[in-house]
């Protein structure tokens, strides 16, 4: 009798798991990801040992935290450039704002190096707390303040006690500018920061060069797969950039690096910018893409770039052009490039 009252009470229990998993898939299927991770999480504190909504949840993670965090982490050249920096700059008097905690690594770091008080702020919430545990872990939790915030909603006085006389960042993608580091900049340094702070990174240039590559550009447009044209799908093409690591590719240079922009994050304004460059091919072939990258100085010392060949976490940025280029030795081309403090984007007369 007993036994059965307890199938009975479990039988609701059972159901409405099953319920929130088939929510959590179409949440899923919605690309709803926030959503599905709750329907996954509450399956798991009825059934804490259901697979399938351990599957759903980490399915979910895995949208909502991008994987480049790991090879990110792993980075020992692009942490050890940081550290070094933040240590140059930072004393006992040093208030830290970090703008993008991630795991909060760039926040440890300056607590170590002894600032004064260090505040971090992530708006994707899952990264929140798990730069709030993970301060926690590395015993630095009365020494850093973890926010669940973007870091345009900061307030001083209400989220920060004070304005911070230091910034760190490194809200950077691999074409320098696609993760919003001008306008989180710009923000901080009307809103957040004393008017004498300093700022890591300081500055940044982008580099470009013009290559041959079919294969390269082949990862962006098609004509005919089994004697089909199937051209037509060449309307969802990626029209700006995407990263790939250059290295991987054959490719020909057919024109040496140049530079493109540069930014003083430490300076003046950063403003939407149109130029024109002029480059000479140095040898013939068919201009297929533009592969471009960044060197970002930390300090007056330090600096770090994603340049071809290099082995930091940043693949370089590649955007192909819209129509396949015969070149000749010594051609002059024309290039016509443009940012708006979000994408930088070429194109080639």
């Amino acid at each position: 009798m007993k036994e059965n009252a307890v199938a009975t009470a479990s039988k609701p229990v059972v159901e409405t798991a099953a319920e929130l998993l088939v929510k959590g898939e179409a949440h899923l299927d919605n690309q709803q990801f926030a959503d599905a991770l709750n329907c996954f999480e509450m399956a798991l504190c009825l059934e804490a040992e259901n697979p399938v909504a351990q599957r759903g949840r980490n399915r979910a993670y895995c949208q909502i935290i991008p994987r480049w965090h790991f090879e990110m982490l792993n980075d020992v050249q692009r942490n050890a450039a940081f550290e070094k920096a933040l240590t140059n700059a930072i004393d006992s008097d040093t208030v830290v704002l970090d703008i993008g905690s991630g795991t909060g690594l760039l926040a440890m770091m300056a607590a170590r190096a002894g600032a004064k008080e260090t505040i971090t702020c992530e708006m994707v919430a899952p990264l929140a707390e798990l730069a709030r545990e993970t301060i926690e872990r590395n015993g630095l939790a009365d020494r850093i303040v973890t926010l669940d915030k973007k870091s345009t909603s900061l307030v001083v006085g209400n989220q920060m006690t004070s304005k911070a006389n230091l910034l760190v960042t490194e809200t950077v993608d691999c074409a320098l500018l696609g993760e919003g580091i001008v306008p989180s900049i710009a923000h901080a340094k009307a809103n957040l920061l004393t008017d004498d702070a300093r700022i890591v990174p300081c500055a940044a240039t982008v580099y470009a060069m013009v290559i041959e590559s079919a294969r390269l550009r082949n990862l962006n447009t098609v004509q005919t797969a089994a004697g089909f044209d199937v051209s037509l799908i060449n309307r969802y093409a990626t029209a700006q950039y995407f990263p790939v690591r250059l290295a991987a590719f054959e490719y020909t240079p057919l024109t040496d690096p140049f530079e493109v922009f540069h930014f003083d994050f430490a300076g003046g304004a950063i403003m939407a910018e149109q130029k024109t460059i002029t480059v000479k091919t140095k040898r013939e072939g068919t201009g297929h893409c533009i592969i471009f990258w960044f060197d970002m100085q930390l300090d007056e010392e330090i600096s770090i770039s994603n340049e071809p060949g290099s082995i930091t976490h940043w693949e370089q940025a590649l955007q192909c052009l819209e129509r396949e280029l015969p070149l000749r030795a010594g051609d002059d081309l024309v290039i016509e490039a443009e940012h708006d403090c979000h994408i930088i984007s070429f194109k080639i007369r």
